[in-house]
């Protein structure tokens, strides 16, 4: 648990840009290709951080000074899903919800329990805000890793419950 601890001590710009090697690398890509792909999430992430900052510097006097001049009791201010995102991704569990998930989702496939393949990696930020939020209110690493386990579980009964109304809509085979 602490050698995990210590891959999670070390943020979302530097260890999704190792996930995303290795995941490259286990799905056939060539090193040099799985190698650029990580380093470039990884300067999009210290980029998006980076506006996350500036937009927070920015907007937050100015929210503040309208919540006073307006007499609101506000205190947070709503950075959309995008910023969202990046914040989950960010937390000490978040990163581990694409390898959490891709692992899960090809177990389940193998197993016969499920029909969904979730090749939308990135829309693994629900799940890594649900453990990031268990995570943060109890303390509890592991109860954290389950949550996200769980939702991830979850989303892919919800793919294979929802797949004959998609598929009939768009006319998929």
């Amino acid at each position: 648990m602490a050698i995990l601890q210590w891959f999670v001590d070390l943020g979302a710009s530097v260890m999704l840009p190792i996930l995303l090697f290795i995941f490259g690398m286990i799905l056939g890509a060539k090193p040099a290709k799985a190698f650029k792909a990580g380093i470039t999430v990884g300067i999009g992430f210290i980029g998006l951080n980076l506006v996350i900052g500036l937009l927070s510097d920015s907007l937050g006097p100015a929210a503040q000074a309208m919540v006073e001049n307006f007499g609101f009791s506000l205190k947070t201010i709503d950075v959309g899903w995008p910023a969202a995102a990046a914040i989950s991704y960010g937390t000490a569990l978040g990163s581990l919800a694409i390898p959490i998930g891709v692992g899960l989702n090809v177990l389940l496939l193998v197993l016969g329990l499920t029909k969904t393949l979730d090749v939308d990696i990135w829309d693994y930020w629900h799940c890594a805000f649900t453990g990031s939020l268990v995570y943060a209110m109890t303390g509890n690493f592991a109860l954290g890793l389950y949550t996200i386990a769980v939702h991830c579980v979850v989303i892919f009964f919800l793919g294979d419950l929802i797949a004959p109304t998609i598929s009939e809509f768009y006319g998929f085979p």
